[in-house]
C-alpha cells in the first residue's frame, strides 16, 4: 500500500496562478517542486483574483473561495473561510500561513492536531498603508505567531533578528528564490513603446510602502532620453495612484499588471532595475530582476542587504535627491551598468535557486511534523 502523501494547505495568499505578488509566485514555484515528490499541496485562492476555474494548477489543488474585497478585510475574511473549508472538508497535515496577519486565527488551530507554519517578512505593523487599528492587529498577530506557530519562517535575516529580540522566538531563515535567465527576445516591448536598454524598470504594487513616489521624483530630474516603466498597480489606494500619475514627465509609463511572456521581456531587456522600497522583507520581484541580469539600484533598507550583498548600488531610503544622483551616474556610464548586471545574476544563481528553496521547505514541514508542541531551534539556513 503506497505511503500517504504529506498534505500542506497554503492559506493567506491570493492564490494561483500568481497574479499579484511574491507570496503567490513562491507558492507556485515551491509547490510545483514538492508535488513531484511525496506531497499533496492545496492552495486556497481568492475568487476575485482567480483567472481560471481549474481545480488543479501545476500539480497543486486549487480551492477558490469568496472574500470581502476591501483593503482591511480581504485577507482575514478569506482566511476564515479557508480554515472552515479545510477543517470540514480537507485532510491536511500542515497549515502554512503566508503573511503574519493570518496568525490571528492561530488560537483556533491550537484546538486541532494540525501543525502550523507561518511565513513572515518585515514588520508589517510599520507599513504606511495601514491605519491605526490594522497596525495594532498586525502587532498582535506577530505576538501570536511567536507564541503559537509550530514553525516561523522569516525571509530575511533582519526579521529573524527582530523575532528573536522582540518576541523571544527562534525562526527559520528561508528566502524566496529566482531563476537566472538570459532573455533573447524583445518583440513584446513594441506594444509598450519601449526599446531594449532604453528604459528603467520598477515592478511591484503601487503603494506607499514601495517608495514609488520617491522613484518618480528622482527620475523627473534625471537628464536622459530613457524612459521609466512602472509595472504594477493596486485597487486599494486610488488616491495614491492618482498622485503618482499626476507627474507631467512624458518619459514615465504606467503599464499596469503585466504577466507571462511580456513580463519576462520587460525584465530581461531593461537598462536597470530600481527597488526604492521603504518597508519590506525579501522581495521576489527584486530577486527575479537580479536573475534576469539587471543592474540593481536599491534603497539601503536593511532587509535588502542579505539579498543584494555587493551586487547592487544603494541610496538612502526615501531620499529622492540621492537616488537621482545614482540614476544619473548610471545612465551616463553603461560600463558600470554592465558590471553590476553580471554581479546580480551570479548572486542569484549561487544563493537563491528555487530547487534549494523548495528543499528547505521540505525540511521545515518534516521538522514541524516530527516535533511535539515545542518550538524550533534557532537556525540560519543559507
Amino acid at each position: 500500500m503506497p505511503e500517504k502523501k504529506l498534505s500542506i494547505a497554503m492559506v493567506g495568499s491570493r492564490g494561483i496562478p500568481a497574479r499579484y505578488g511574491g507570496s503567490e509566485t513562491a507558492i507556485e514555484e515551491i509547490g510545483e517542486r514538492l508535488v513531484k515528490g511525496d506531497y499533496r499541496i492545496v492552495v486556497y485562492c481568492r475568487r476575485h483574483n482567480s483567472q481560471t476555474e481549474a481545480r488543479e494548477y501545476r500539480g497543486m489543488e486549487r480551492v477558490a473561495l469568496p472574500s470581502i474585497h476591501h483593503k482591511n478585510w480581504d485577507t482575514p475574511s478569506h482566511t476564515f473561510l479557508s480554515l472552515l473549508h479545510l477543517l470540514c472538508k480537507e485532510d491536511v497535515d500542515v497549515v502554512h500561513f503566508h503573511g503574519v496577519g493570518n496568525s490571528i486565527f492561530l488560537p483556533f488551530l491550537k484546538l486541532t492536531s494540525l501543525k502550523t507554519v507561518v511565513t513572515v517578512d518585515g514588520p508589517d505593523w510599520e507599513r504606511p498603508k495601514w491605519g491605526w487599528l490594522a497596525r495594532r492587529v498586525l502587532k498582535l498577530s506577530a505576538w501570536l505567531t511567536a507564541r503559537m506557530a509550530d514553525t516561523v519562517i522569516t525571509d530575511n535575516l533582519v526579521s529573524q533578528k527582530l523575532y528573536r529580540e522582540e518576541f523571544a522566538r527562534a525562526t527559520e531563515y528561508v528566502p524566496y528564490g529566482a531563476y537566472a535567465v538570459d532573455e533573447k527576445e524583445s518583440d513584446e516591448l513594441e506594444k509598450f513603446d519601449l526599446v531594449k536598454d532604453e528604459y528603467l524598470l520598477y515592478v511591484g504594487r503601487l503603494i506607499p510602502d514601495k517608495g514609488v513616489h520617491t522613484l518618480i521624483r528622482a527620475f523627473e530630474k534625471v537628464r536622459t532620453t530613457k524612459k521609466l516603466a512602472l509595472v504594477g498597480g493596486n485597487p486599494y489606494f486610488p488616491e495614491y495612484i492618482r498622485e503618482l500619475k499626476s507627474t507631467r514627465d512624458p518619459r514615465i509609463r504606467f503599464l499596469g499588471y503585466i504577466y507571462d511572456r511580456p513580463y519576462r521581456q520587460l525584465c530581461g531587456n531593461a537598462y536597470l532595475y530600481v527597488h526604492p522600497l521603504i518597508v519590506d522583507g525579501t522581495s521576489p520581484q527584486l530577486l527575479q530582476a537580479m536573475g534576469y541580469g539587471n543592474c540593481i539600484v536599491a534603497s539601503d533598507l536593511p532587509e535588502i542587504n542579505d539579498v543584494v550583498g555587493d551586487s547592487a548600488l544603494r541610496f538612502p531610503c526615501g531620499d529622492a535627491e540621492k537616488l537621482r544622483g545614482v540614476l544619473q551616474e548610471l545612465v551616463d556610464s553603461p560600463t558600470t551598468v554592465q558590471i553590476y548586471k553580471k554581479k546580480a545574476q551570479e548572486r542569484v544563481s549561487g544563493l537563491f535557486n528555487w530547487e534549494g528553496i523548495a528543499a528547505q521547505h521540505d525540511r521545515v514541514y518534516r521538522d514541524s511534523l516530527s516535533r511535539g508542541n515545542g518550538h524550533s531551534t534557532f537556525r540560519r539556513t543559507d
